[in-house]
Parts: structure tokens; sequence; C-alpha cells
């Protein structure tokens, strides 16, 4: 056991080691290491968003970094240390419409009004080599208002995990559901944005159950199912954005992306 164990330790360090050696030499045509900055692409509808928001919780000796060489060749890159592993350091990702720093961006189609039934079609096709723990996942806000600002706070948070690797969501498990084609674990829970725990918002996670890098969806189908189905939030609040990303607990990697896209319809 002790000798297996030592051969486990080591082939994962020249593991971590060769992902920093590859990502230490890679060369990008627009890139960031600075926290909270923005890429844009697609006319101003997207922009590639370097979003550290659990930094706090990291320690020291963290980096990350997005980029976008063109429309088929996007991402991020991390090496965040162990620090809390329980707790999410970053979400690097793609965003589309509202997000706390931002206002809507140009021809996003949100907010868009759940009631009036919209198709959100979302397609993605990416790549990753990682070690540590994190997902990639769209997330998905909604407000009670159709004029979100950075000091709005959404009232429901629908998150639909594509990779899951060693990371659990937050709240607890409800049942398993078919949808899109796949299956998923659906969780229900709420995150509190005070230190006092008086004020947040409802989460809703649907985790696949194999992980998939490449997708096509009607993001709708889970919205509707959380509305119409569990009856768990009203039809008339507002969908305020789509973002795509990777929820980084720890470890270090590289996302690239080759095919985005959400449109309303």
């Amino acid at each position: 056991m002790k000798a297996f164990f030592g051969k486990k330790v080591k082939v994962s360090f020249l593991i971590a080691t060769a992902i920093m050696l590859l990502l230490a030499s890679a060369v990008y045509a627009a890139s960031t290491s600075t926290p909270g900055a923005k890429l844009y692409w697609g006319n101003g509808k997207y922009y590639v968003f370097n979003n550290t928001w659990g930094s706090g919780n990291a320690g020291s000796g963290w980096w990350q970094t997005v980029y976008h060489n063109n429309d088929n060749d996007m991402g991020w890159t991390w090496d965040w240390k162990t620090a809390n592993p329980g707790s999410v350091k970053a979400y690097p990702s793609i965003v589309s419409g509202w997000h706390w720093t931002n206002g809507y961006t140009a021809g996003s189609g949100f907010p868009a009004r759940i009631w009036d039934n919209k198709s959100i079609n979302a397609s993605v096709n990416y790549s990753i080599s990682a070690s540590g723990s994190y997902n990639t996942a769209y997330d998905i806000w909604m407000h009670d208002t159709n004029n979100a600002g950075t000091g709005s706070r959404p009232t429901d948070e629908v998150m639909i995990w594509l990779n899951n690797t060693n990371a659990s969501p937050a709240g607890s498990y409800v049942e398993t559901v078919s949808l899109g084609g796949s299956s998923w674990n659906l969780y229900k829970g709420f995150i509190y944005d005070s230190a006092a725990q008086t004020t947040g918002w409802n989460v809703y996670s649907f985790v696949r159950t194999s992980n998939t890098t490449s997708s096509s969806l009607n993001l709708r189908d889970f919205i509707n199912y959380i509305v119409y189905t569990k009856k768990w939030m009203s039809n008339a609040k507002f969908i305020s954005s789509v973002q795509f990303g990777s929820e980084i607990f720890t470890g270090t990697g590289q996302m690239h992306i080759n095919r985005y896209s959400v449109n309303v319809q």
C-alpha cells in the first residue's frame, strides 16, 4: 500500500508539473490576468470575464488568466492553491446579459420575462485539462426587475453542470430528472449574501450524471421545470443573463472553448 500510494503521488505531481509548463508556454492574442477584467467579443454581446470572486479564501500565490484569440479560440488558465478547499475561489466565464459588475450586454436578448416563453438556445464545445476540484457549468440569473443594475440582488439562480470533478453543488439532492436528452441530479439550496444570513437567493443546480464536453440545450427546459413542474419560482420573474464558466475550488488547469453561443428567440 505504501509503494502504491507513493507512485500515485509521484504521478499526480508529474501531471500537475506538465500542466504548469504547458500553461507557462501558452501565447494568446488577447489575454489578461487582472482580476475583474473583461474581454468583449461578438460585437459586445459577450465578454470573457476574469472572475476571481472567492480569492479572499485562497491565500497567496494563486493566478488566473482569461484569453480570447478569436470567437472559436478562447478560455482561461488557472492555478489555485489548496487553502479552504471547500470554497469556490473563482468563476472565469463567458457572460451574456447582466452581471453584478456590469449592465446588460448589447444584443444579448436579456432580460426576458419567463412567461414570454422565449427559447434560450445554448451551444458549447470545449476541452479541459486540469487537476483538483472544479465544475463546468451554465449560470442563469433571475430578477424581479427588467432593469437590474450592479446593486440589484437576484432572486434565483439556476446552474446546469456539464462537468463535475470532485465538486458538490449548494443545497440538497431532490431527484434525478431527464431534460434535453440527458439525465441530471437536481439540487435545491439557498445562497446567503450577508454575514447575518438574512438575505440571499434560491439556487437550483442540475448536475449531469455523466460528464460531457459538448452540449446543445434549450436552457428554457430547465427554467420551465423549476417554474411549472416544481412550482418553486414565479413565471413573472425576468431572466437576466446566462454565463458559462468553471467554478474552481482548487487545482491547476486550462479551459479551451472552440464553440459557444447563447441566443434568445
